[in-house]
């Protein structure tokens, strides 16, 4: 009986000295991982202090060594997503997203900023190669319109030639024939010496049928000619063709939010402060010239637009904020040029914002100083707008710097009253709230249509309501 008791004790104190040496074990390991991360960050091999660990991580057990472990984490996986934005690499960011979801106390604010500006690199890269290949498209458009010019070119200069061969090859007959002519009159003058008759005679017949060859000579020329007309004007409507071709095309690579070429060929080339669509504003001749410039403006607009909502982090707001502006534009009856070099400079009224420090934009709870700070966006959007031709400055320079005015002369920078703010600025100041209000935010649920134009209704002091009147007729 002492003896199974003996055994029993014995037994268990085995059993506790094996879980205590496999913990120890346990520990050891992950300090071993842990010590082995640390050389490698030390030499500066971030790929094998990453590897280290996340091995460390797999295998600690104690609360302790876990700690450890996750302090000297963030710091390689924050040098590690550093990298990746420098270099990136689609397969390792996968991975390191994989590893913060299953060790999800290594997350803190710089590893959650950094895996955002790699991802939004990827969107802005996205962006480009989707540019690339509408350019792409475009000049294999451009080519086969080209070879198709040259093609009916060849065939219609083929066709010209053609005749004028066939002219040639008439002529020579002609020049023959009547060299045999010639011939046969000289045998035939011994002949016709003898009887005057005859002589008058044959003078005659030849006279006739040297008019009925002059006037076979005159017919076949004249068809000829008439011919080579038709040709030439076959010719002259094939480029006409080519050239609305060409025009369809442009249209098409602007993306088919407005017709630039529409019938009013005119637009005004700076802001207004009332309504009416020729409120003391000149003219300008809409050119050629100025058409592709406006294309080019308008692709430039967009790529410059991508970027300020990639760095306020509002998802389409440049493109959703311009075409509400486009639209509002024509339902108040203004020109389309005039609408057209809207939408444009609304794809960047916040350009201001590319000037401010990212961390700033990116934070939540904002001091008074913070605010007044993100306010001064409004007077520094002036060298991010070097790029527009000096004809149109004088709109987006509206835009930009007073489009957080209010009517009650409450707003900033500048505190205009009512008229005093140009037509732009009040059209973006109800179309930038109406889409906040229609998008979701961190600190708000998305409002539908109706409540966010009762919205805008209950503040006349902020917003123009002729303009609130027309957005709730077109949305």
């Amino acid at each position: 009986m002492l003896e199974n008791k003996l055994k029993k004790i014995i037994l268990s104190l085995s059993f506790v000295a094996f879980v205590f040496t496999a913990f120890a074990a346990t520990t050891d390991l992950s300090m071993r991982f842990l010590d082995k991360a640390e050389l490698a960050y030390e030499q500066e091999n971030i790929e094998e202090a990453y590897k280290y660990v996340n091995q460390a991580l797999a295998v600690a057990k104690d609360e302790s060594a876990q700690a450890n472990i996750l302090y000297f984490a963030r710091t390689v996986y924050a040098e590690k997503l550093t990298r990746l934005l420098q270099n990136y690499d689609e397969l390792a960011f996968i991975e390191v997203q994989t590893n913060l979801e299953r060790y999800a106390a290594i997350e803190n604010a710089k590893i959650k900023k950094l895996v955002r500006q790699i991802q939004s690199s990827i969107e802005s890269k996205e962006k480009e190669e989707s540019l690339a290949r509408q350019q792409e498209q475009f000049n294999k458009i451009i080519e086969t319109q080209k070879e198709a010019t040259d093609a009916s070119t060849k065939a219609i200069r083929e066709q010209i030639e053609a005749n004028n061969k066939n002219q040639a090859e008439f002529k020579d007959s002609f020049e023959k024939g009547f060299s045999r002519l010639g011939e046969a009159f000289s045998e035939n003058a011994e002949e016709t010496k003898r009887s005057t008759k005859v002589l008058t005679l044959s003078i005659i017949g030849i006279a006739l049928l040297i008019l009925i060859i002059v006037g076979l000579i005159v017919i076949v020329v004249r068809k000829g000619f008439q011919a080579q007309k038709v040709q030439q004007e076959q010719y002259v409507q094939a480029f006409k063709m080519l050239a609305a071709n060409q025009s369809q095309t442009n249209r098409i690579m602007i993306g088919g939010v407005t017709d630039l070429y529409g019938t009013n060929a005119t637009m005004k080339i700076a802001g207004s402060s009332t309504w009416a669509p020729a409120q003391g504003l000149p003219d300008v001749e809409f050119t050629e010239e100025d058409q592709e410039e406006l294309k080019q403006l308008a692709i430039k607009c967009e790529e410059i637009g991508a970027k300020i909502d990639a760095a306020t982090g509002r998802k389409n707001n440049s493109k959703n904020v311009s075409e509400l502006v486009y639209k509002l534009s024509m339902a108040l009856g203004l020109p389309q040029g005039m609408s057209m070099l809207y939408f444009c400079a609304s794809m960047i009224y916040d350009a201001g914002f590319l000037g401010i420090d990212p961390e700033l934009l990116s934070a939540t709870n904002l001091t008074d100083e913070q605010k007044q700070a993100l306010n001064e966006h409004v007077k520094l959007a002036e060298k991010h707008l070097e790029f527009v031709p000096k004809k149109f400055w004088e709109v987006f320079e509206d835009a930009a710097v007073k489009h957080h005015e209010n009517i009650d002369g409450s707003g900033y920078p500048n505190g205009l009253k009512g008229d005093e703010i140009p037509q732009i600025a009040r059209l973006i100041r109800v179309a930038e709230t109406f889409v906040s209000l229609s998008s979701k935010r961190n600190y708000r649920e998305t409002m539908d249509k109706e409540t966010a134009i009762a919205k805008l209704r209950e503040q006349p002091q902020l917003y123009d309501q002729t303009v609130v009147e027309v957005l709730d007729q077109i949305v």
